[in-house]
């Protein structure tokens, strides 16, 4: 175990429990003491619950980007642990306010009027604490550990903590023992945690109090008017803060419509995704409490082997989510389990194995509490066991049913802990797009991104309403015709988003250095070559994000361990090198400089190295800020004819600078926004045989062209999945002709666009087969024209085998280079 891990991981999750259980208690106390405001209570309650994590991270981060950005990484990581506990616990103090509202329910109003426990702060100590001990031992065990299990928060605030170690150890370098050797004590938790809960008594809450809130109003005093101010200010910043913040962002509405038209398989798949593992997960709750409670016959074995069997459904619940996704990997990533692995079956899968244990304990609740003489009364009138449950059972169970499935929708909806590193090509849901987003520095697409969570995330109480307003519309007709009209629109809506899933294509062989064509349809190319595959040893790739051919057509990659590869134009390896700093982030950005050596941007050191094709580094410059000739994340790098640099940079700063050969700062145009000539993410950038600087806006789906003086020229492009939309365009090549090479990492994809701009074709879609991408982020020619396509979710290069020796792209290739033309 890493020492310098543990203390702001005990840190993080010490003061997120310590909040979110003073403010539970804080919410409960105000709950119990008025009956108007009780039902806010527990609604605001739930919706912290139903609130997209995201959210309240972005908020925070947007508020804090520019000191994060200009301050010292080793400060911004310390003093940014309270706010990663804060964001935490927005989340998590609903646990404490029901459970402490359940323990409270066992007081009487005699127990107050007594006298014997006093007033004010003593009778909240001497009466209330005692009463819900259990119920506030409980909070605090499963706070913590949700807490410290918590992966998506620290990671987008790049604190570290042992699941952010873990995730990295393992993304990066594929370690297990390493990253089980980092982390290791959260194996220690859950099982600590279900020892500790197991031992306490716990009482579910009550919508209509025991207690009259006049009385325990008089009798708690000052303690009522002190937890209303905590909840007051609790509110602002759990709730009113990040909403705010969203609604009055106002590039949160001009972004909305391109968010939605770029992110429809995503939408589609989340839905999918979410509505069909929270399906599975309370049917198979209900079938087993049922056999746990004794239905259908269930033998005394079985029903201790279902006891039991409880157990490990919550450890994988209370696990850090990246945790089963490796054991997964492990264990799926065979021959014969090849159709789940490379399928969304694997995150249906995840999910149903990391949710199934709260849904399981609130569907038991119901079974216990079932009127039992009434099943037994229909079974000895000769009703078998599906009878019994169908008119029985089912009318008492609805209602826990249908609170266990809307709780791991949502869950579902929002999850990116446990699927994160299992996501099949095609399988992005938008839960890991706003992640995505977040993580690579850009928030103000995540708040459009977010007002879609937030619908999709009621569109089952929509769907619901509708279904009853439905059934009371025909339920004068007959009551089969009803249940047939509402289970024809479940069907239809699940096959409407079914059919638009995820891939579910087998995976390719590749072999490094493979020589095999497989021919595909395009006009531009005759077929694809594959380099490389899934792993760290040479030759092989982890999520490739850039790169670049030198004079000799040899190809160099770099990809998120650090690494830059080295391969011939047949896709032989040859060498490689590491760069020296990786712990703040990962190179991205390649380029070939006018001398011929290879340039490696370092957005997260706000640097440019230079290196000899053999991996000598001999220049490197660049200094972190915000004002012109500074760098914030710079991400791209191009060069011209005449040896000036073009550099795009995003996050508190949206530009492109010019520097001369000398790295001197001479010109900068660009600024946040989405009107023409400013940007949102910008990504790639390229310049053309004319000197035109075109740049990939990403987040603004659509690709700009400069003068080399940074005038704005023209715009293309709209946000969508169709021939000629574009979805996050992470990359672009221009060749002599004009022709225009887009990469799109949100339709996996490229895209290729004439002179005029207008659409000549589209070159694969979302899959592993040779031809079809996952996620690919970064595109270059070789001489011949041949086009290289870093494919980072396959974790492979693919090559473009250019028609006719690709004599079309040759001028663009070199000028790109920093050459003139060569013969």
């Amino acid at each position: 175990m890493n020492p310098t891990l543990l203390l702001p991981s005990i840190g993080v999750g010490v003061l997120a429990t310590m909040l979110a259980v003073a403010s539970g208690v804080a919410a409960a106390v105000v709950a119990m003491s008025t009956r108007r405001w009780r039902r806010w209570i527990l609604v605001s309650g739930i919706l912290s619950l139903a609130l997209p994590p995201f959210l309240a991270a972005n908020a925070w981060l947007e508020v804090t980007a520019t000191w994060r950005a200009v301050e010292a990484p080793e400060w911004v990581a310390f003093a940014t642990l309270p706010l990663v506990a804060l964001v935490l616990a927005t989340g998590l103090w609903p646990i404490t306010l029901f459970l402490v509202l359940g323990g409270w329910s066992r007081v009487q109003t005699e127990h107050l009027e007594s006298g014997v426990a006093g007033r004010g702060f003593l009778l909240f100590r001497r009466l209330l604490l005692p009463a819900a001990s259990g119920e506030l031992r409980v909070a605090v065990a499963v706070t913590f550990a949700l807490a410290l299990a918590n992966f998506t928060v620290p990671t987008l605030f790049q604190v570290r903590v042992f699941t952010e170690e873990f995730w990295v150890r393992f993304n990066t370098q594929f370690d297990l023992a390493g990253a089980l050797l980092a982390a290791w004590p959260l194996l220690l938790l859950p099982p600590a945690v279900l020892l500790w809960v197991g031992r306490q008594r716990i009482s579910w809450p009550r919508l209509v109090p025991a207690l009259d809130p006049a009385v325990f109003r008089q009798h708690l005093g000052p303690v009522t008017s002190a937890a209303s101010a905590w909840m007051a200010l609790w509110w602002c910043v759990a709730l009113v803060f990040p909403l705010t913040q969203l609604s009055v962002a106002g590039r949160t509405w001009t972004e909305l419509s391109g968010a939605i038209a770029a992110g429809g398989s995503a939408m589609r798949q989340s839905l999918f995704t979410a509505g069909v593992s929270a399906t599975a997960v309370v049917a198979l709750a209900l079938a087993l409490a049922g056999w746990n409670r004794g239905g259908g016959g269930t033998s005394r074995g079985l029903r201790r082997v279902l006891k039991w069997a409880l157990i490990p459904a919550w450890v994988l619940f209370l696990l850090p989510g990246v945790f089963e996704g490796v054991l997964l990997i492990r264990v799926l990533n065979q021959g014969w389990a090849r159709p789940v692995y490379q399928s969304v079956g694997i995150l249906l899968l995840a999910l149903v194995i990391r949710y199934l244990a709260p849904a399981w304990m609130v569907i038991g609740e119901g079974w216990r509490t079932l009127d039992r003489d009434q099943a037994d009364a229909a079974r000895s009138s000769g009703a078998g066991e599906w009878r019994v449950f169908r008119d029985v059972q089912w009318p008492q169970l609805r209602h826990s049913a249908g609170f266990a499935w809307y709780a791991v929708y949502l869950l579902c909806l929002w999850d990116v802990e446990t699927i994160v590193l299992i996501q099949p090509p095609g399988g992005e849901t938008l839960a890991l797009r706003v992640f995505n987003l977040l993580h690579y520095g850009h928030g103000t697409q995540v708040n459009a991104l977010c007002v879609v969570l937030l619908i999709m995330a009621l569109a089952p109480g929509i769907g619901y309403g509708l279904i009853r307003a439905l059934r009371t519309r025909l339920g004068r007709v007959h009551p089969t015709r009803t249940r047939a009209a509402g289970l024809g629109i479940l069907l239809f809506g699940t096959l409407l988003v079914g059919g638009c899933s995820g891939s579910g294509e087998s995976e390719a062989t590749t072999a490094v250095g493979a020589s095999r064509e497989f021919p595909i349809q395009s006009k531009v190319f005759t077929g694809v070559r594959v380099i490389g595959g899934r792993g760290v040893a040479p030759g092989q790739f982890n999520k490739p994000r850039s790169l670049v051919c030198d004079r000799e057509d040899n190809l160099y990659v770099a990809d998120i361990t650090g690494r830059i590869q080295k391969f011939d134009s047949e896709g032989r390896w040859l060498l490689q090198w590491q760069m020296p700093q990786t712990d703040l982030g990962k190179p991205k950005g390649m380029s070939l400089d006018p001398d011929g050596n290879i340039i490696v941007v370092e957005p997260h050191y706000q640097r440019v190295n230079h290196f000899t094709t053999t991996g000598r580094l001999v220049r490197q410059w660049g200094v972190k800020g915000t004002a012109p000739g500074e760098m914030i994340l710079p991400r791209s790098i191009a060069v011209g004819a005449d040896g000036r640099y073009f550099v795009s940079e995003y996050t508190v700063v949206d530009r492109v600078q010019r520097f001369s050969p000398a790295g001197v700062f001479e010109m900068t145009c660009g600024a946040p926004g989405v009107e023409p000539g400013h940007f949102n993410r910008a990504e790639g950038v390229c310049i053309n045989g004319a000197g035109q600087v075109f740049v990939a806006d990403s987040c603004n789906h659509r690709i700009q062209v400069f003068s080399r003086e940074g005038v704005f020229v023209r715009a293309h492009g709209t946000a969508g999945s169709d021939p000629g939309g574009l979805s996050y365009p992470y990359d672009i090549r221009v060749d002599a002709s004009g022709r225009q090479f887009v990469c799109e990492f949100g339709n996996s994809r490229i895209s290729i666009f004439g002179s005029d701009d207008r659409l000549i074709e589209v070159i694969g879609s979302a899959g592993s087969d040779p031809g079809r991408f996952a996620n690919p982020w970064a595109i270059a020619f070789d001489s011949h024209g041949n086009l290289y396509v870093a494919d980072s979710q396959n974790h492979r290069v693919q090559k473009l085998i250019a028609r006719g020796g690709g004599t079309g792209q040759r001028l663009a290739a070199t000028a790109e280079n920093g050459e003139g033309p060569r013969s």
